[in-house]
């Protein structure tokens, strides 16, 4: 096989796939390197869920057939009691992820990128301050390999086997941070009765998922996706062993039947600051593009993908792969959902400093309501009215210090959101923008 292509794309999960199908359409010579066999790609431990919006943005086809497991209509949130529930309506899908996957990988080899399946990246190779080509390994024969493009795609997941292997001075975040990545395991299970159908279960309590939630989703069949995540903190617990502990001791999975199972990384943190650099650019789960509240990934895989895609295509059009040129990325990310998801990003660090109490009170009262969560999923602000704050102000009369750190928090969502939608339009905003971000950042955890 051939060495040279005009680009690279590291990962053929949704994000990759998505990068390798533009730029093939727009006639560029495409390598697609994955660890898995063709035949597994798709494959990944996942909570499943995805909302039509995301399909109606990218102008992608329905998921129907085999690629769905089960229409979704919204959200049910409850307090760590269970006695509370908040509805959150939304069209969406359980998808079965493999065969979603297939279709994708179809679509990126019908539009003529070049799969090479049963190969490991490795490292980026790097010259002259570009990233111009890929390490890999054939895991059939276990040789090392070099590929060369113009331009390079991290869509290799959480793990981001280039990003992490950038030189120093390319200003690329190597490693998350464990406060902003959960461990999550699951498990897919036979129930004698669905709880809800169509309806995606999320459950709020640091007993049960300590700086993360539990979940039961709709898997279809009489199936249940099960699970839960946790804050990937310095002596954090086993997410499997809390999952047996707690949910799966619950009336409805007693005589259930197990079908899979299997843990994973989620990024539940705002993008990555800078996804771009020299000859390459970041994508999906490498690029930390997921919502931080729930860590869905699905929708910001495919947008960004995409996203990769167009500007990847744009930048060898012009002959151009440099910092400045892959910039648009940056820019054209936070501006769809980037700054929004900065936004929950704040939300998320104020919920995970609530204990259950905090919690069970904030519902109980309706200091965070229905209609505010709405307007989270549907990416508008949260903006409360002078008669609404004081009507919660009176339902939290005992609880001054919550009512100060929840409008504390609100003040703040406003300004990550107003900063990260003024996001530098060149890198040589970006010092001071990043300054900025990090201060805000900085005191939302503190609260």
């Amino acid at each position: 096989m051939r060495d040279r292509f005009d680009a690279i794309v590291v990962g053929a999960g949704l994000a990759g796939c998505m990068a390798a199908r533009t730029l093939a359409e727009k006639g560029f010579s495409t390598c697609l390197i994955e660890a898995k066999p063709a035949e597994k790609v798709g494959e990944k431990v996942c909570a499943d869920a995805v909302g039509k919006h995301h399909f109606d943005r990218l102008g992608l086809a329905y998921p129907k057939g085999e690629e769905l497991r089960e229409e979704v209509k919204g959200i049910r949130i409850f307090s760590p009691s269970r006695e509370i529930s908040f509805f959150v309506p939304g069209d969406g899908f359980i998808l079965n992820r493999k065969a979603f996957g297939q279709r994708l990988l179809k679509e990126a080899l019908d539009a003529g990128a070049e799969l090479l399946d049963e190969t490991r990246a490795l490292a980026p190779i790097v010259k002259d301050g570009f990233v111009v080509g890929v390490v890999a390994k054939d895991l059939r024969e276990g040789r090392r390999m070099e590929f060369y493009g113009d331009v390079s795609v991290d869509a290799s997941g959480f793990l981001a086997v280039l990003r992490r292997n950038m030189p120093a001075g390319s200003g690329l975040q190597a490693e998350v941070d464990g406060h902003d990545y959960c461990v999550g395991y699951r498990e897919v299970r036979e129930v004698r009765e669905e709880p809800e159908p169509g309806v995606c279960r999320i459950y709020l309590s640091g007993t049960l998922a300590p700086g993360g939630y539990a979940w039961v989703f709709p898997a279809g069949e009489g199936k249940v996706n099960v699970g839960l995540g946790v804050q990937a903190v310095e002596g954090h617990p086993n997410p499997k062993s809390l999952l047996h502990g707690t949910l799966l001791k619950w009336p409805a999975f007693e005589g259930s039947r197990l079908i899979e199972a299997g843990g994973w990384f989620i990024p539940t943190r705002r993008p990555l600051e800078n996804m771009v650099w020299n000859g390459l650019i970041l994508a999906g789960d490498a690029a930390c593009q997921a919502n931080p509240l729930h860590g869905g990934g699905i929708g910001h895989a495919l947008l960004g993908g995409s996203l990769a895609g167009e500007v990847a295509s744009d930048a060898l059009e012009e002959g151009d792969a440099s910092l400045e040129a892959l910039w648009p990325y940056n820019r054209r990310y936070m501006e769809l959902v980037g700054a929004r998801n900065a936004e929950l990003d704040v939300f998320r660090c104020f919920l995970q400093n609530l204990d259950d109490d905090d919690i069970e009170f904030g519902m109980r009262k309706k200091l965070v309501s229905e209609e505010d969560l709405a307007a989270v999923s549907e990416g508008r602000s949260l903006e409360v009215g002078v008669r609404e704050k004081l009507a919660r102000a009176l339902r939290g009369l005992t609880r001054p210090g919550f009512l100060k750190r929840l409008a504390r928090t609100l003040d703040l969502m406003k300004a990550v959101r107003a900063h990260y939608g003024a996001y530098p339009s060149s890198p040589s905003g970006f010092g001071a923008w990043e300054k900025k971000a990090k201060k805000l950042f900085s005191e939302a955890r503190e609260l």
